[in-house]
């Protein structure tokens, strides 16, 4: 069968996808979530059917764009070409089609399986399916295993006839068990055979004629069981002896291992030194992050005075230019009120006496003027009103008038007085009333005050300034020009950064003892020694888990004997002739004994004349043709089975060790011929090395005993490749083979391919070849 071509309409990711395979070998590559796995399901199904059951341990694939469910299939079979079509997971919809002739199918399915062959799901998943979990079969499986499948490939109907032979298996097995204590039919009979007989003896034994008769027999009786005794012990010796040599390079391994083991004296406690791995990193962590300062603690106490002088230093001078400012605000207020380009002088008291008297003088002729205006005015109004009738309003108004002019008249005189006449007055005052000159006094006295204070400010500004210079020379180490803020913001910078040492410096040191104190509990003096204690202990480890396999294979040996054989060479053990041939003398004189008893058993039959005897004969006689009877019955569904199981080995007796042979040359060829040959018993596989050692299975490494599984793989698919050829379905079977198993494996897969066989491989490995299908996440 060749598969050319699918068609999916809606699978798991795949959404109205068309793939074209190649014949021969077809990779399939693709990161993971590419959909290799779902690609090679789909193929699957679309041979065998869609998933019917639905559940959290079963990936049905539903349509991610929850579309429609299934596809089709173009493929080969004998040059004919079809074309199947699945569509719908529970109710599928089947149709098979004859490209060529357009034929449709009326039973699909039925057709279908005749182009399979006998091949069915379960067989296919066992045969030509398999990814990285099923390698893992290797340790399980048996070579009856791989007979099986021959038979049911290469007989026709023997799958029937197996049917069969297991029921008439059963049924013997219904009718006699193996165990002492069975009970069934003809276990049963053979008890009362047993009991009829003894009873037959014993009324044998009952005629007194016969005691002696009797005895001898019994003596020669326990003679045999004696002997049958011996000859036991000597075969359980033999056998013994011959299981315990196979074991004796085994015990010295492990006593050499234990030798080992115990000569490296204490473990290496893990958890310490995983601890101490830990400290050391912390430690280099920390030597990154590091802050270091070259200001010491002396420096920042100092600068830190410094700061505080330069800052009170700055607020005097703050302090004086802000009383500068204002005595420089309030002689131009001044200047400005009274149009002055100068501050004049304060009058003397002679110049303020002489300007007091003309102020008097002034006053009082104001006086009397505002007297003079207010009497015309009341006259004028009185008057006013009596033309005009209105008395009344004539009498306010004056009294309103004569209100006015009092306030007038008590009002100061704010007329400008000319001082021309007074040369001794500065020329600032010529223009002012002798109110605003005495007025202006106090403000000419205050204006001196502030200006002989700013002297004073300006001498002790230029006294402060040697000071100041100093001060900033002191703390020029963080900064020229700086402000009193960033001087402090530099010094808390600093000083975080000394704290910030300071704990790191006492974080690094706890650490460092701590390391210490780990080193000296593990024994060792810094980091290199325990990688080397680490190393020793791996190895240790490796040992000791040599050394727990070995005593698995010893738990059921006598640890004391093999102990003496270790010691002993091979020349000096027992010859096994011997043992033969004692063993023979034995059976000879056992045989001897029966013969001599079988005489004297006629004898005493001779010898019964009574009827209870003969009546007890007859008894035995009877339930002797009842156990024949069911015996025959037993021997008949016995042999029939074994018959037909013998006839369908015998279909098949040269495919299996050809089978095993073809495998050993593909697992030659997989391990660069370190191992040749594959060998079996009923129930084992097991390897030839190239020394010629043979292993089992669980003797390999995981990659060669996957390596072995895929030999048998392959080598069966070659063995029915001329009566059947199925695509082989490879799902990333081989990521745990490195690039040189991996390109082997290849090799191989392509010799395969090469005649006329379909395989596909599933890999996520980029591999080189023209016939690769590569898988996206677009898709």
């Amino acid at each position: 069968m060749w598969i050319k071509k699918v068609h999916i309409v809606g699978f798991g990711q795949f959404n109205e996808q068309t793939f074209d395979f190649v014949q021969g070998l077809q990779i399939v590559q693709g990161l993971n979530e590419a959909g290799k796995t779902t690609l090679h399901q789909f193929l699957f199904d679309m041979l065998f059917g869609f998933p019917q059951a639905k559940g959290r341990k079963i990936n049905t694939y539903e349509p991610l764009n929850k579309g429609p469910y299934g596809g089709s299939m173009q493929f080969e079979v004998d040059g004919q070409l079809y074309e199947l079509e699945r569509l719908g997971r529970t109710q599928t919809a089947t149709t098979l089609t004859a490209v060529a002739t357009g034929q449709q199918f009326a039973d699909p399915e039925a057709m279908l399986t005749k182009l399979l062959g006998p091949v069915d799901r379960d067989l296919y998943l066992a045969i030509f399916s398999f990814d990285q979990a099923a390698l893992m079969n290797i340790f399980s499986l048996k070579p009856d295993d791989f007979a099986s499948y021959l038979r049911t490939l290469a007989t026709p109907g023997a799958q029937n006839w197996l049917e069969v032979a297991n029921r008439w298996e059963k049924t013997a097995t219904a009718k006699f068990g193996s165990t002492k204590t069975a009970h069934r039919e003809l276990n049963q009979a053979l008890a009362n055979l047993k009991t009829q007989r003894q009873q037959l003896q014993n009324k044998i034994r009952q005629q007194p004629s016969l005691d002696k008769l009797q005895a001898e027999a019994q003596h020669l009786s326990q003679r045999v069981t004696s002997l049958q005794q011996r000859q036991e012990q000597i075969q359980g010796q033999m056998s013994h002896q011959q299981a315990q040599v196979h074991l004796v390079p085994v015990y010295r391994r492990w006593q050499q291992i234990k030798q080992q083991v115990k000569a490296t004296g204490k473990s290496l406690d893990l958890t310490v030194a995983d601890k101490a791995d830990r400290v050391r990193q912390q430690l280099a962590a920390l030597d990154e992050v590091m802050v270091t300062t070259a200001v010491t603690k002396q420096q920042v106490e100092s600068a830190t005075v410094a700061l505080r002088q330069l800052e009170k230093l700055e607020k005097q001078q703050q302090t004086l230019a802000e009383q500068q400012v204002k005595s420089v605000q309030a002689q131009n207020e001044l200047l400005e009120k009274y149009h002055w380009t100068q501050i004049p002088p304060l009058l003397t008291e002679q110049q303020k006496a002489r300007l007091g008297g003309q102020r008097e003088t002034t006053q009082a002729n104001s006086d009397y003027r505002w007297l003079i205006v207010a009497a015309i005015i009341c006259v004028v109004v009185i008057i006013g009103a009596l033309l005009a009738g209105h008395w009344m309003i004539g009498m306010l108004l004056a009294v309103l008038v004569l209100v006015i002019s009092w306030w007038g008249s008590r009002r100061p005189e704010q007329t400008k007085t000319t001082l021309n006449g007074s040369q001794d007055l500065p020329a600032a005052y010529q223009q002012m009333s002798a109110n605003d000159i005495f007025a202006v006094q106090a403000d000419i006295q205050h204006i001196n005050d502030m200006m002989s204070s700013n002297n004073q400010i300006i001498h002790d500004q230029q006294a402060m300034m040697p000071e100041l210079v100093k001060v900033r020379a002191a703390l020029n180490w963080l900064g020229e020009g700086l402000t009193v803020d960033e001087y402090r913001k530099r010094l808390a910078d600093i000083h975080i950064k000394q704290e910030t040492m300071g704990q790191q410096q006492l974080q690094r040191a706890n650490l460092q003892q701590t390391l210490q104190d780990l080193y000296q509990e593990l024994g060792v003096k810094d980091a290199a020694m325990l990688r080397q204690r680490r190393d020793a202990q791996r190895h240790i480890n490796d040992l000791q888990r040599e050394a727990n396999v070995l005593e698995e294979q010893l738990k059921d040996a006598d640890l004391h004997e093999l102990a003496a054989q270790a010691v002993v060479k091979p020349d000096d053990q027992p010859e096994a002739d011997e043992q033969q041939h004692i063993l023979k003398r034995i059976q000879d004189e056992k045989n001897q004994l029966n013969q001599k008893l079988a005489e004297i058993n006629v004898q005493l039959q001779n010898l019964q004349t009574d009827n209870t005897i003969e009546h007890q004969q007859q008894v035995v006689a009877n339930q002797v043709a009842v156990v024949n009877q069911q015996l025959t019955q037993y021997f008949v569904d016995r042999l029939g089975s074994e018959w037909i199981r013998q006839a369908l080995n015998a279909a098949i007796a040269d495919r299996l060790p050809n089978l095993l042979t073809q495998a050993g040359v593909i697992l030659s060829r997989l391990t660069d011929n370190h191992y040749q040959m594959i060998q079996q018993t009923k129930t084992l596989l097991k390897v030839v090395r190239d020394d010629g050692k043979i292993l089992g299975v669980n003797q390999l490494s995981k990659g060669t005993a996957e390596q072995l599984y895929v030999a048998l793989r392959l080598a069966f698919i070659k063995t029915v490749a001329a009566a059947l050829q199925l695509p082989l379905l490879i799902d990333d079977a081989f990521v745990d083979f490195d690039n040189q198993r991996r390109q082997t494996m290849l090799n191989v897969l392509k010799d395969l391919a090469s005649s006329e066989q379909q395989i596909f491989y599933f890999t996520a490995q980029k591999t080189p070849g023209e016939q690769v299908l590569e898988l996206t996440h677009q898709q």
